[in-house]
């Protein structure tokens, strides 16, 4: 079997439930407009054939996407908060199988995965401000990539933690390396503002 064999069956049974939550869109990536917030689902087929991903992102309207793409052309890998949906709770991917038949049991099987870890995943990040001030407050701000902190800085400042975006920034400052130019130049610009 074959990604296109899989996807229609992904569109026969897990697009509709998908639909019904909000999503939008044809094809190998839906979206969820809902600004500040965009959800994208997406499913990538993997370079070896065979077997594919289901990705998930959330995007806020104001953090630049990686693409600089509208929010209604969102990819997930744009996205600043990214997750797979595995195949299985412990990890995976979907494999098409020999047989139409196995193609529609993994479609069935996506659909469960959604309804255990994707629509829980998303729903942790589908309220603005509140679901964000939760991540801005559980922030390891010692340990989180520089890059990281710079975005989860930009949410604190919009969130009105003037002090809180400060300590994600000096933090990421700190531990950015030299080589890291262009970040750092951005942590600096937002701790002058």
């Amino acid at each position: 079997m074959d990604l296109q064999t899989f996807q229609k069956a992904l569109a026969a049974q897990l697009y509709p439930v998908l639909r019904r939550e909000g999503f939008k869109g044809s094809g190998a990536t839906l979206r969820r407009v809902n600004a500040p917030l965009v959800h994208v689902f997406n499913v990538q087929g993997s370079a070896g054939g065979g077997r594919c991903y289901l990705n998930l992102g959330v995007q806020l309207d104001f953090l630049a996407s990686a693409g600089g793409r509208p929010l209604d052309k969102l990819l997930e890998y744009d996205c600043e908060f990214r997750e797979r949906l595995a195949a299985t709770a412990s990890g995976g991917d979907w494999h098409y199988g020999a047989s139409d038949q196995d193609c529609e049991a993994g479609a069935q099987a996506a659909v469960l995965a959604w309804e255990e870890r994707g629509r829980p995943w998303f729903a942790r990040m589908a309220r603005w401000p509140d679901d964000f001030a939760a991540l801005v407050d559980a922030l390891d701000i010692d340990h989180a990539h520089p890059a990281r902190g710079l975005r989860m800085a930009m949410i604190a400042r919009r969130l009105g933690d003037a002090p809180r975006a400060r300590a994600i920034a000096e933090s990421a400052l700190a531990r950015a390396p030299e080589r890291a130019s262009g970040l750092r130049e951005e942590l600096r610009r937002f701790l002058a503002d």
